[in-house]
């Protein structure tokens, strides 16, 4: 088993923390990550009292079957697009006892890229039950492992602000 990077450890640990602290369950939608999100979580031990599951969907037919993302969203805007993220995030809480769900879906590379849609291009959305999915896009640079590892890093960042951020919530 490859060794995962310590400061994606380091991250998925505070993803935990605050999930378990505002007493919230995860899921993970991924695409072009593959896993490594739920894989970075799930290697931190006690991680069930937090995780809950996670869906790996590469193609355009499991992120409509597993996730019921429309099928015309992916045709109309693309599997890598702000829609196909939000619906991806809110098909995992749909689909799971989670609370808070993060998606990823990109292109990484080396190929597939346009002039439109560059290789690098990602897109990370946060949903939680009764709220609006929350999309974030970023380009990455470097080679496909760079892309990967940059995009699970921006999904942890992310889903522990947002987990940080209910928990002041609700202790307000």
């Amino acid at each position: 088993m490859t060794q995962l990077p310590a400061d994606l450890l380091d991250l998925a640990k505070t993803v935990l923390n605050a999930a378990k602290a505002a007493k919230k369950k995860i899921t993970t939608a991924e695409s072009c990550t593959g896993g490594l999100v739920a894989s970075c979580l799930t290697a931190i031990p006690g991680a069930s009292a937090a995780f809950e599951c996670g869906y790996v969907t590469y193609s355009n037919e499991a992120k409509s079957h597993m996730l019921g993302v429309p099928r015309d969203a992916i045709t109309q805007f693309g599997a890598v697009s702000d829609v196909t993220a939000a619906a991806m995030a809110e098909g995992a809480l749909a689909q799971s006892n989670a609370d808070i769900a993060v998606s990823i879906t990109g292109i990484a590379g080396p190929d597939g890229g346009s002039k439109d849609k560059p290789v690098g291009l990602v897109y990370l959305a946060v949903a939680q039950r009764g709220k609006d999915a929350q999309v974030k896009r970023y380009v990455f640079a470097g080679t496909r492992n760079d892309i990967r590892r940059a995009s699970v890093a921006a999904a942890l960042e992310l889903m522990a602000s947002q987990l940080q951020d209910s928990d002041e919530l609700a202790e307000a």
